[in-house]
């Protein structure tokens, strides 16, 4: 099993899906890309930012680019929902520079319950995308990008109004954990000082951290890691010998070899060619 999945995304994606039997993600992913996540009907779980979300009918999530996530279901199989993935270049054409810098702060990893009322006019919202998403000829690009834009700026109002959620709050030995690890990737991290931090026993610790997680202690480790890794390897100059020395790995041999496992290319090849794949996961 890989320890994380890199889904990298287009300008746009966005996905309508309804699932009657259970889906848990084989491991947890991330984008290089936003993504929105609007919930419609039934039940679903989403760990990110080391809060596990209950999601019902009304939820939103928001995440920024590289944002480690996980969805699973639990007691109820069925749900359905909305997803949109974008990247920053898809306002091109209807914002300037200084005005996506300035949203662009705004857009904060979050979620948001809405009203009825307001679950109705979100599902308009990502219809009209995905309706314009199809289109085109004549201004159809700038009717796709003015559609999202407005998506966007309706949630930002929610999140103004304070519309923020909490969620199912993680066992708070394993947040402790998860906060380590974000703040001592660059670090050695052994599974003794991480169960030590958690005040339990290897084995009771793994077990915990994978049913909050699905995935390992250690692959989480080198999730958080390989996150950093291909988000300085796409936006830096640096060289991937600094890369792999200021990310947690030892040397670029270490590196290259855990990356080429998860991703398939060396990180010289993958710094090339970045940003042409358009493999995808469904939360």
């Amino acid at each position: 099993m890989k320890q994380t999945e890199f889904a990298p995304s287009r300008k746009l994606h966005i996905q309508y899906l309804k699932r009657t039997c259970q889906y848990n993600m084989p491991v947890p992913h991330y984008h290089d890309a936003f993504e929105i996540y609007f919930q419609m009907a039934g039940k679903r779980y989403l760990f990110f930012d080391n809060i596990c979300h209950v999601f019902e009918a009304g939820d939103v999530a928001i995440l920024r680019p590289f944002n480690i996530h996980y969805g699973e279901s639990r007691e109820i199989n069925y749900y359905e929902r909305y997803v949109i993935n974008f990247k920053s270049d898809i306002f091109s054409k209807v914002l300037t520079p200084d005005e996506w810098y300035l949203l662009e702060k705004r857009i904060v990893p979050c979620v948001i319950h809405l009203s009825g009322e307001q679950m109705q006019i979100m599902c308009q919202h990502f219809q009209m995308v995905e309706r314009y998403s199809k289109k085109t000829g004549f201004l159809s690009e700038k009717l796709l990008e003015s559609s999202v834009l407005q998506l966007v700026m309706m949630l930002m109002e929610y999140v103004d109004q304070d519309f923020i959620i909490k969620g199912e709050t993680v066992e708070p030995s394993i947040v402790e954990v998860l906060k380590f690890i974000d703040g001592n990737y660059q670090e050695n991290i052994t599974l003794d000082h991480m169960a030590q931090i958690a005040h339990m026993s290897k084995y009771h610790f793994c077990r915990t951290f994978r049913s909050v997680t699905g995935t390992t202690p250690l692959n989480y480790v080198n999730t958080v890691r390989l996150t950093r890794v291909h988000n300085l390897l796409i936006n830096t100059t640096e060289s991937i010998d600094e890369i792999a020395r200021n990310t947690g790995f030892s040397s670029y041999v270490n590196l290259a070899r855990v990356f080429k496992k998860v991703y398939g290319v060396s990180p010289r090849t993958f710094r090339k060619y970045s940003g042409e794949g358009n493999g995808r996961h469904a939360p």
